[in-house]
């Protein structure tokens, strides 16, 4: 039984956003979000859901699942049954989530100034510079606009990941541009889909208190490679999102001219 492995126990359960329920070999994420403005407005061009409604699809439907995670060893071991549940309302403290205007900057969760930068001298990890994971302070999710409603719940079901205590598997510059082989189709390394060994890192986040994060090593000239690369991709991209902005700016005087005509 999964119950017999974690004893999860939160030291302020009214201020912890996002909980593990452990019964038998069923393990329930219990999530509380809160949503921007932007978040809750009606998203283009679907007529009846929100960015809201599309993030929390994403997250229920690549976290739900039923998965084997070999804790004992064991060719028999009983599968272990997953189901993420989402709520709006006040009942504890939530972890909030925004749709902004990005230009540079990819998705992320960053959180609050006062406990950036100081937990990477507690985990010796770049990635905490920017998000200090605990159960307590899972961050803030911050998602782009103009995302295709695909596009959304993918890149919000990865962004769940790290509130739920997961760090990135894929090239990042704080990962030294390393990615991890043979985790390409990972959620957090892809977007593409949970695996087992992910569970069981959220569940050690939970039961540990402390954020989990996969391998990384140096290699000075992957690192400088991957250092021009990503340069050359964010410049390409904050040049894309600017010259759309400017022309969206100009669209709308002349639309608002016409309308008076």
């Amino acid at each position: 039984m999964l119950a017999d492995h974690y004893n999860i126990v939160y030291r302020h359960p009214a201020r912890t956003p996002i909980q593990l329920r452990i019964s038998g070999n069923r393990v329930v994420i219990d999530c509380c979000f809160s949503y921007n403005r932007r978040a809750l407005r009606l998203f283009h061009p679907l007529p009846e859901q929100t960015a809201a409604d599309l993030i929390e699809a994403g997250v229920r439907q690549a976290w739900s699942g039923v998965y084997r995670l070999n804790l004992t060893g064991l060719d028999d071991e009983p599968p272990v049954f997953v189901q993420v549940v989402i709520h709006r309302d006040r009942r504890r403290r939530p972890a909030r989530i925004c749709l902004k205007r990005l230009l540079i900057r990819p998705a992320h969760v960053i959180s609050p100034v006062w406990r950036r930068v100081w937990g990477v001298f507690k985990t010796g990890q770049l990635e905490t510079l920017g998000t200090n994971w605990a159960p307590a302070h899972p961050g803030k999710m911050v998602l782009p606009i103009g995302l295709s409603p695909t596009a959304l719940r993918r890149i919000a079901a990865h962004e769940a990941g790290h509130l739920f205590g997961l760090g990135d598997a894929y090239d990042a510059i704080y990962r030294f541009y390393h990615g991890v082989q043979g985790k390409e189709r990972y959620m957090m390394y892809s977007n593409q889909e949970v695996h087992p060994e992910e569970i069981v890192m959220l569940l050690n986040a939970h039961q540990t208190g402390r954020m989990q994060f996969f391998p990384r090593s140096w290699n000075r000239k992957r690192f400088v490679r991957g250092l021009r690369t990503d340069i050359a991709n964010r410049i390409t991209q904050f040049e894309r999102r600017w010259f759309a902005r400017r022309a969206k700016d100009r669209q709308t005087p002349q639309d608002s001219n016409e309308s008076s005509e």
